[in-house]
């Protein structure tokens, strides 16, 4: 364990590319939040303040090598958190089942839309904890429904599937220490990154999309003056 932090590292690019070239047994832990809609629900504000303009899609395929990349550049003992919804939770737990530890219940407090007459409201997505070699908790033990219950960013959203920063937080506290290194392939809001920045961790993080790797950028240099006073 390093307990010297650094500046956040944001870069601009495909993760998958970078990651196939990096070293194995570096990070200690990955945070992987893939775009994981079969239809295209990823938008920016337009000039009306909506969510309007089209992110960035994956194929199967590549998101689930990036996983595989993950792991690879994980040390040994080490941990990865897989985020994910009902409809597309299948195919990653086909590929990773001998990895995984939980499937976490995050309860986002509000019910999604949908079908108003012919289906529930859907109320919580899915965190799969996966553990590479004898990984063990950093914190407390929890279960996997109890205390996930942190509101999804429902207001100031820059992200469409923008997660929480206590959510981060709470994931990170768990499965890292000080100084540990936190890699995230799908940066998009940049709120893993400023859970990392509050924790004290260093981070390493890729957007494929220009306008959210800027998003980033500038939410680094934001949290980094307030971590200084």
């Amino acid at each position: 364990m390093s307990s010297i932090v650094l500046p956040p590292q944001i870069i601009h690019g495909d993760s998958l590319e970078a990651l196939i070239k990096m070293e194995s047994g570096i990070a200690d832990l990955a945070l992987i939040d893939p775009p994981y809609f079969d239809y295209k629900t990823g938008h920016r504000k337009d000039k009306d303040g909506k969510l309007s303009q089209s992110l960035v899609q994956q194929d199967r395929d590549s998101q689930l090598r990036t996983v595989q990349e993950c792991i690879r550049i994980l040390k040994d003992n080490r941990a990865f958190f897989f985020f994910t919804n009902w409809q597309e939770a299948w195919w990653f737990q086909e590929r990773f089942s001998s990895f995984l530890r939980n499937e976490i219940v995050w309860d986002k407090g509000n019910w999604t839309a949908g079908d108003l007459e012919g289906s529930l409201g859907c109320k919580w997505e899915a965190i799969f904890l996966g553990g590479k070699g004898r990984w063990k908790l950093k914190d407390k033990r929890l279960n996997d429904i109890d205390g996930w219950d942190i509101p999804r960013v429902s207001t100031d959203r820059v992200h469409p599937t923008e997660k929480p920063v206590d959510l981060y937080v709470k994931i990170i506290e768990l499965a890292t220490e000080p100084g540990d290194l936190v890699i995230d392939p799908y940066l998009g809001s940049g709120a893993s990154m400023e859970a990392a920045i509050r924790t004290g961790r260093n981070f390493l993080g890729w957007d494929i999309d220009e306008y959210y790797y800027k998003v980033c950028l500038e939410r680094g240099e934001r949290c980094q003056k307030k971590d200084r006073f």
